[in-house]
């Protein structure tokens, strides 16, 4: 049987948050992680900051008002007497404790996650007020840091005059909560919120996006042209009334070609564009080597699947395959982060396997 990691929960009611709080209210879950510990020190993540291939950056503020540096920074950086704040983002790709958090909110869709962003402030330190355009469970590690909740904010909200950040010009406190370790703040998209460190603190930032409607739109629509035969032209029949009006376009001429369109996408909509768009831009691990006794999905990979009729649509890193409905119960195993054992890669279809392998979503294990 497939060996399964040691599941991590948030202590609250899922259901009570998505009836109640999911993309509508905050929501302070005191305790939520009562037994957690923080798997990273400051050290740790000041050390990954340092990586060339690490997303971090380094916000500061002082008399003269706010600075970005961008990673990757170098030791004497944090050598300073400014309010500062260390921020790295995708460590669930460098540390597997960190990715583990992810467990915490499996009742969410799992294609909507985006990554884990680590912070570390020193007492006053903090990032400014400002508003995100995703979904954030804010995760506290260690120390104490208070957050002030505001307004909701669009791209209307004025904004402070800077190059590098995009801070709030205006903050009024609506809300207020200081989160002590394995205190869980979930602030919605587009509310203001800013935080600043009472004592030197770390947080877990646990991001999930949406897909922009322009992206899906996007592929929706190249997919349709891709089936869609060039030389088929718009019918008109009923929409043409006599006597017309020398060059008038009619509400029933627009529409007739509003129609053709939509049934054009219905009749060719095979559902893949969804699938596609959400699970591009994963990271891509090599292929495991051949003969490799245990598998497991790579951190970075963004793995997804439908059950369509019969078959099932796996999507991996923007890519798609058709199998036998069969696979569901290995995808499902893969996207619950369980290790696939000697035996079951024995039942894996073989296309299957092929396919996730080539696409950078399996790591081996021994």
């Amino acid at each position: 049987m497939s060996v399964s990691k040691s599941l991590l929960t948030f202590q609250f009611d899922e259901q009570e948050f998505l009836e109640c709080y999911w993309q509508r209210h905050p929501l302070l879950i005191k305790g939520a992680l009562p037994n957690w510990q923080s798997p990273l020190s400051p050290e740790e993540l000041g050390g990954l900051a340092l990586e060339d291939d690490a997303d971090s950056r380094l916000i500061s503020k002082s008399k003269n008002g706010w600075a970005l540096k961008q990673g990757p920074l170098i030791p004497t950086d944090f050598q300073r007497s400014d309010d500062w704040t260390l921020l790295v983002n995708g460590v669930d790709s460098w540390v597997p404790e960190v990715a583990s958090l992810k467990q915490c909110l499996r009742f969410l869709p799992q294609w909507r996650f985006d990554d884990i962003m680590v912070s570390y402030a020193v007492t006053e330190g903090g990032v400014g007020p400002h508003f995100d355009r995703y979904d954030v469970f804010l995760v506290q590690g260690t120390g104490r840091r208070k957050w002030r909740l505001g307004e909701w904010c669009d791209d209307d909200t004025p904004r402070i005059k800077h190059e590098d950040l995009n801070l709030l010009q205006n903050f009024e406190t609506s809300q207020e909560y200081v989160l002590e370790a394995g205190d869980v703040l979930y602030v919605p998209p587009g509310m203001a919120h800013w935080g600043i460190a009472e004592t030197p603190c770390m947080t877990y930032s646990l991001g999930f996006r949406a897909p922009a409607i322009a992206a899906l739109l996007a592929r929706w629509t190249d997919k349709t042209l891709e089936g869609l035969d060039p030389e088929l032209l718009l019918e008109d029949r009923a929409s043409v009334t006599n006597p017309p009006r020398p060059g008038e376009i009619t509400s029933a001429h627009w529409d007739n070609a509003r129609e053709a369109i939509q049934n054009s996408m219905a009749a060719l909509d095979d559902g893949s564009w969804l699938g596609e768009v959400v699970t591009e831009n994963g990271e891509c691990a090599p292929p495991p080597h051949e003969h490799a006794r245990a598998l497991c999905l790579h951190t970075g990979a963004r793995l997804a699947w439908q059950a369509i009729d019969d078959q099932c649509c796996v999507y991996a890193n923007g890519e798609m395959l058709r199998v036998p409905i069969a696979s569901q119960t290995v995808l499902e195993r893969l996207c619950s982060d369980e290790t696939l054992t000697p035996e079951e890669l024995a039942s894996v279809h073989p296309e299957l396997l092929s396919f996730l392998s080539m696409s950078g979503a399996l790591v081996s294990l021994d």
